[in-house]
């Protein structure tokens, strides 16, 4: 089933109540909550958004009201609506105007339907008493504390490709010298809090690397350059100013960067081709079987050979001298990341 509207404000409006091209105004769209939003498509539920401000002696304060249409005549109660994850929550910012947060938010059935509901957002600027006293006019909470990221140094021996001149670090076939360097990969560990997390969100962000620029507070890094490995997240409690004990999670992930980069892009790890066989010194091919480890007795030859047994030198009694081929596999996906819910 598809939902008969769905409305939202588009990224390219950045103003309430603006139509799809940030002309019009009469497309049935309103504030645009991205992850909300995008939950709602996902899973054909309707959405209309209507607003309505007001500027007296208590101060601005704008009312976002919601129609929240499943459309599936199931009944279920408002506090599954308002325990979405990705429904604002009370203290989150305003999504358009700087300085404003949600005050209160209340979720109710509408027109006496089971699968209906309007969800009421008040926003509010704080009072210039909270804001001189540096509160901007609420609580601070552990969902407050910043992004941010420990770095540790892992130093890795690695064969290098070239030389500092640009010379290839390879023999005749085409293999590298043994020849190591202290390659420097920092490995770090992010830390922030936020409302939820499911164990289902570890798979879902288990070795990913950044499909784009990845930025998240400070912290900025460029497309293909940082490897998630795992995200968690611990319960927790604080106590809000109404002394509520309110729950919440810490979450840590543990992430690797790379300035040149992970992989060959798109999660590919490249490996020169194994198709290195060793006959008996002094043999060709067609005089001998081939082996795929050197002889402990006899003197080998090593020659490269391609998926069907070819060989991949252009004489047939000569070993590969140049040119030597890869095999591609993708060890990660690459994803945009989005995996810290502020």
């Amino acid at each position: 089933m598809t939902s008969p509207y769905y409305g939202g404000l588009t990224s390219q409006t950045g103003s309430i109540g603006g139509g799809g091209d940030g002309s019009r105004h009469d497309d049935n769209r309103g504030v645009f909550f991205p992850e909300f939003d995008e939950w709602a498509l996902q899973n054909d539920v309707g959405l209309t958004t209507t607003t309505k401000c007001s500027f007296d002696d208590d101060g601005f304060r704008e009312t976002l009201t919601m129609i929240i249409d499943f459309n599936d005549g199931a009944w279920r109660p408002s506090s599954t609506i308002v325990a979405n994850p990705y429904l604002p929550k009370k203290g989150d910012k305003h999504p358009t105007i700087d300085g404003c947060f949600l005050e209160t938010i209340s979720i109710q059935t509408d027109q006496g339907q089971p699968d209906l509901f309007r969800a009421t957002l008040e926003y509010s600027f704080p009072d210039d008493e909270d804001i001189a006293s540096g509160s901007e006019g609420r609580e601070r909470t552990p969902l407050d504390d910043e992004f941010k990221i420990s770095w540790s140094p892992t130093i890795e021996q690695t064969y290098p490709e070239e030389d500092l001149d640009g010379t290839a670090i390879r023999n005749p076939n085409g293999e590298a010298y043994e020849i190591t360097l202290d390659k420097v990969r920092l490995d770090g560990i992010c830390t922030w809090n936020q409302r939820s997390w499911s164990s289902t969100e570890l798979d879902k962000w288990s070795n990913k690397i950044n499909k784009s620029t990845w930025r998240e507070g400070e912290y900025s890094f460029k497309t293909g350059t940082v490897l998630l490995h795992y995200v968690i997240g611990n319960l927790s409690y604080y106590n809000n100013s109404n002394g509520r004990r309110v729950p919440y999670y810490q979450m840590q992930a543990a992430i690797s960067y790379d300035s040149k980069g992970i992989g060959e892009g798109d999660g590919f790890i490249d490996q020169r081709i194994q198709g290195s066989y060793y006959f008996p010194k002094g043999l060709t091919k067609s005089q001998s079987n081939k082996r795929p480890k050197a002889g402990s007795i006899f003197p080998y030859d090593k020659w490269d050979l391609d998926e069907q047994g070819f060989l991949l030198s252009d004489k047939e009694d000569e070993p590969t001298t140049s040119n030597p081929k890869f095999d591609y596999f993708r060890l990660y996906d690459s994803v945009k990341f989005s995996f810290v819910d502020r």
